[in-house]
């Protein structure tokens, strides 16, 4: 019994700690028609620092064409690019 409590308190400890990539971020999401480093993605991801309006400027220089607002996807088999350039 002494055992699987501090297991368990070791586990909830260190999961305290582990930082989660790109939660919370916020996201553009991309039109099919989107080119450049954002050709064939489904987001544009940018730092949560930056303003809308500012995110916009950035997802744009980077060629996606926006289709709408998100939050950043962390799944693997979703396509993004920006801070989490994953295809």
């Amino acid at each position: 019994m002494k055992f699987i409590i501090v297991a368990l308190t070791a586990v909830a400890f260190l999961l305290a700690f582990v930082p989660v990539a790109s939660a919370g971020d916020p996201a553009i999401i991309c039109k099919s028609d989107s080119t450049d480093k954002c050709k064939d993605r489904k987001y544009c991801c940018y730092p949560s620092g930056m303003s809308q309006s500012d995110g916009d400027k950035y997802c744009k220089k980077l060629g996606c064409k926006r289709g709408g607002t998100s939050s950043c996807p962390t799944a693997a088999n979703v396509s993004s690019c920006g801070t989490r350039d994953h295809k």
